[in-house]
């Protein structure tokens, strides 16, 4: 068969953008997302088909300029106040769900059959969503403002991440151990990079930015923008870092500026001609041949990505004071891997601590979840409205009560007044986390050959002596234990001083119930991120046993906090009214305020004209559809009722709101209007 082979770079670019130009036509008079048709473009003209080919190298050069004004493009949504006010949130949510990929990839490995350094490796690679392919998917499919800060500020912290896991996997791969300094440092250099970069830029770019803008040359603001771009992506590749987090930084700087709408409007054509070349060069690396020689650990792995993922983010975005329905719709968004993970894996085949497979197959995995990315983004709010809707109520109660107590807790100026006060609890867990992994990790080291000790002292098989030494090491983690236990929940205690002020001072069987969650919440942040560095030392079935005492526990302690904050709810009707009597109902409409006992509600009064007058809770939806929840509603002279989903909104109700700012402002929209925040219909069931 004829093959064409370029042999210039106008070659080359000509060959990518005509086909990629045919992909997309077609694909766009489909009704499917255009990366799908880049992927497939990719893939015409890859080095795997007979017909067409273009130089690999070269397109991969062309695709990092893809990569960066991507990332520019999306700093410049997201200031430097903006970034940091995301930051708590994010950073719990990646450490979560990054500590639970990185162990479960690592059981893959094994499974398969993989050595250890392998599976730490594979761990390490799926860990890690695509911020360049969701800011992608996110263009052909718009989301609400809420859920588009939330996801890129998990990417952004993963991608954080992602430079220290790189500087330890560098460390393990060239025989050397992993120090507590070393890593120390690591991290240092980090935060004193990102503080000078974002230091000197603040000073130095909005300014610059603002006065080449009052010049009225747009040719020249496109210039000095994309030069800008290019010198910080540089900058942070020469200081050992990504160039898509310089360009990120670069765009969150400018955007300081009070100018990132007339300059994204500039960069738009270059940001989407080079990015489609990016994600050409995604589909140019896919081999069907590797991929069909390879197709179970594909599966396995692709498998683990989607459901490790979405179940991941999802369940640390709900306990960090998300709604459910913006959870799973997060968790959907983020199942994919992408640059990193080639980068990962290119460090392991590099250093040969992989073999060629790992990497064939992070390109593999990579351009299955990339396909599959815009269809999980499309389907995440039917899938997240339908589980959202069918929760039982007391979980919908507490749902809503523990978002908007730890909206509370993540105010600034709160965390601010009670870090102090926090300090001991902290140092606490961190010091019992760290025990509780040495200890294990020495005793299967077994560095002084206690087992072998013991067999001899006691005249017993060395499978005996292994478990009495087990259970000695055991005993000796009940101490840290117990100590982080106690932590988290006096951890937990000075949090929710913060959160909810009123509620801590009566009713203490409703904040025990909240208590009891933000504790669940502070220990799954420690226990999982540990599981995952000490599980290399420990066998399979000992990993898998922790996961499931933890998860049993877990739900066993949900399961009780939601039975007594539902309980309380339905024993507080006198409170509601009180609050319903005074000025809450008619000077205050829209505006929360502390109920004691449970937290925050927002009273809203319905108008004759509003849509949801004369439907059902159940038509509404308004949990499912928001993840705001009416917990009573005010009628008459002072009657009060806690609904059921077959309570008809009328005329002068005034519905008790629980949950979070966005949620809520979405609701009282919906009940105006019809529509939500992301712009969806309400339907009638």
């Amino acid at each position: 068969m004829i093959q064409f082979v370029s042999h210039t770079f106008l070659e080359d670019l000509a060959t990518v953008l005509c086909v990629a130009a045919v992909t997309t036509v077609i694909f766009q008079k489909i009704r499917q997302p255009v990366v799908v048709g880049y992927l497939i473009a990719g893939l015409i003209v890859g080095p795997h088909t007979p017909l067409l080919f273009a130089d690999q190298d070269r397109i991969h050069t062309l695709s990092e300029l893809g990569v960066i004004l991507l990332m520019f493009a999306l700093g410049l949504e997201f200031s430097i106040r903006k970034l940091i006010r995301l930051g708590p949130t994010s950073g719990f949510i990646t450490a979560l769900q990054v500590g639970l990929m990185i162990w479960l990839g690592f059981m893959c490995g094994r499974a398969m059959g993989w050595t250890p350094l392998e599976s730490i490796f594979t761990g390490a690679l799926l860990s890690i969503s695509s911020t360049t392919i969701v800011a992608k998917a996110y263009q052909e499919t718009p989301v609400s403002e809420h859920l588009r800060e939330l996801v890129f500020g998990v990417l952004l912290a993963e991608d954080l991440t992602a430079v220290i896991e790189l500087a330890v996997l560098t460390t393990l791969a060239s025989g050397a151990s992993v120090s507590a300094p070393q890593m120390t440092v690591t991290v240092g250099r980090l935060i004193l990079f990102l503080v000078a970069f974002v230091g000197i830029g603040i000073l130095i770019v909005p300014p610059a930015v603002r006065l080449v803008v009052r010049m009225g040359r747009p040719e020249t603001t496109l210039v000095a923008s994309v030069g800008i771009c290019f010198a910080f992506a540089l900058l942070a590749e020469r200081a050992g870092y990504s160039v898509a987090l310089g360009a990120f930084l670069a765009g969150s700087l400018v955007a300081e500026s009070g100018q990132a709408e007339q300059i994204e409007h500039l960069i738009a054509p270059l940001r989407d001609m080079f990015g489609a070349i990016f994600f050409v060069s995604v589909g140019m690396m896919i081999d069907p041949g590797l991929i069909a020689e390879h197709w179970v650990a594909l599966t396995l792995l692709t498998f683990t990505v989607i459901v490790g993922k979405v179940a991941g983010v999802s369940i640390a975005s709900i306990l960090s004071g998300i709604s459910t329905k913006t959870s799973i719709e997060a968790g959907m968004s983020l199942a994919q891997i992408g640059e990193f993970s080639f980068i990962i894996a290119g460090v392991g085949l590099q250093l040969h601590a992989t073999r060629d497979f790992v990497y064939t197959l992070a390109v593999a995995v990579s351009a299955i979840t990339t396909f599959l990315t815009p269809y999980m983004i499309r389907a995440s709010t039917p899938v997240a409205e339908y589980v959202s809707k069918r929760l039982p109520r007391q979980f919908r109660v507490l749902e809503s009560l523990y978002d908007s107590s730890m909206e509370q807790m993540r105010r600034p100026k709160l965390v601010e007044i009670e870090r102090p006060s926090l300090l001991g609890p902290i140092l606490s867990i961190a010091a019992s986390a760290i025990a509780i992994g040495v200890i294990l990790i020495l005793n299967a080291l077994d560095p002084l050959d206690l087992t072998v000790a013991a067999a001899k002292l006691e005249h017993v098989s060395y499978f005996t002596a292994a478990i009495f030494v087990d259970l000695f090491a055991l005993l000796l983690c009940a101490g840290p234990a117990a100590a982080l236990y106690f932590g988290s929940r006096r951890l937990a205690l000075g949090l929710a001083s913060s959160g909810m002020p009123v509620v801590a001072k009566s009713h203490e069987g409703s904040v025990i119930a909240l208590i009891e969650l933000l504790q669940v919440t502070i220990l799954s942040v420690v226990v999982i991120p540990l599981l995952a560095i000490i599980q290399p030392f420990l066998a399979s079935f000992e990993g898998i046993g922790i996961v499931v005492v933890a998860g049993v526990l877990m739900t066993v302690v949900i399961w009780r906090s939601a039975g007594k904050m539902y309980g309380h709810m339905r024993g507080a009707a006198r409170l509601i009214a009180e609050a319903l009597a005074g000025s809450h109902a008619h000077s205050r409409d829209g505006q929360s305020y502390d109920v004691p006992g449970l937290g925050k509600l927002t009273p809203v009064r319905v108008r004759p004209d509003w849509y949801g007058v004369g439907k059902t809770l159940a038509d509404l939806d308004l949990h499912g559809s928001t993840g705001a929840l009416v917990v009573a509603i005010g009628r008459g002279d002072g009657e009060i009722i806690v609904p059921t989903e077959r309570e008809v909104v009328r005329e002068g109700d005034v519905l008790e709101l629980a949950g979070s700012t966005a949620p809520v402002r979405a609701a009282k929209n919906l009940l105006q209007t019809g529509s939500n925040e992301s712009g969806g219909l309400a339907m009638s069931v």
